[in-house]
């Protein structure tokens, strides 16, 4: 994930550390990048027996931002251009299982604590969505989220329309190896689409892949189809 500061803003290492310094189950174990002044630097946290990496301090280079689409409790001209990243990732040893739910969950709720706190942050960003989040609706999210509450499919993942009619899902193949497709006749109404989507979302990310059609209800009681596609990598639902 990404941590966007106005152009120039991006915080020191020094910073960085007063920062999550007191912070609940986060400890700094370490600085990064002090040897070599060209690569990202930034501190190791440790939570909850995990490390993760904050890189990407000044006065080092920051982290290149990649193409960001779809905004979440942020202005639409908020301008990715006028912005500096921060990333956080899971340390090298966690690097193998960067994509379960354990790794993703843990590194969120310290991110959500950091988050919080971390002066003149403008926006997390998610790559695997393409999304932008503002400060208060991460924090929020995340919160409910680890306390119980649904997935965040609106942050970590994204829906946008399908060429023809229907909506697809960006970002749920981080987490199972697939993407959703709803039929154009599940998303002519494109708020009701898109809640179908987030319901399916939800319940796809503690399933997992889909490798046969299976028939489910849906929130309003109709049937609905959920099928592989033939390569496999998306989900389409139908009616019926």
């Amino acid at each position: 994930m990404l941590l966007l500061f106005p152009r120039g803003d991006r915080p020191d290492v020094t910073t960085l550390r007063a920062t999550v310094t007191g912070t609940e189950r986060i400890a700094v174990t370490n600085t990064l990048g002090e040897e070599d002044p060209a690569l990202p630097q930034g501190i190791e946290l440790l939570r909850d027996g995990m490390t993760y990496d904050l890189v990407g301090a000044a006065p080092g280079p920051g982290i290149a931002l990649p193409t960001l689409e779809y905004r979440l409790g942020v202005s639409h001209e908020m301008a990715d251009g006028a912005h500096e990243a921060l990333a956080l990732q899971p340390g090298p040893h966690l690097a193998p299982g960067a994509r379960t739910m354990p790794v993703v969950r843990t590194m969120m709720g310290g991110a959500a604590m950091i988050v919080a706190h971390l002066p003149g942050l403008r926006a997390v960003a998610w790559p695997a969505a393409g999304t932008v989040i503002g400060p208060d609706f991460f924090v929020s999210s995340m919160t409910a989220w680890l306390a119980g509450g649904a997935f965040p499919a609106l942050g970590l993942t994204a829906f946008s329309p399908v060429a023809g009619g229907g909506l697809r899902s960006e970002g749920l193949a981080f987490f199972t190896g697939q993407e959703l497709q709803l039929a154009t006749e599940l998303a002519e109404d494109r708020a009701a689409g898109t809640r179908l989507g987030v319901r399916l979302v939800n319940q796809l990310v503690g399933q997992g892949q889909v490798t046969a059609a299976e028939a489910i209800i849906g929130p309003e009681g109709e049937r609905l189809t959920l099928e592989p596609s033939p390569d496999a990598r998306t989900v389409r639902v139908r009616r019926g």
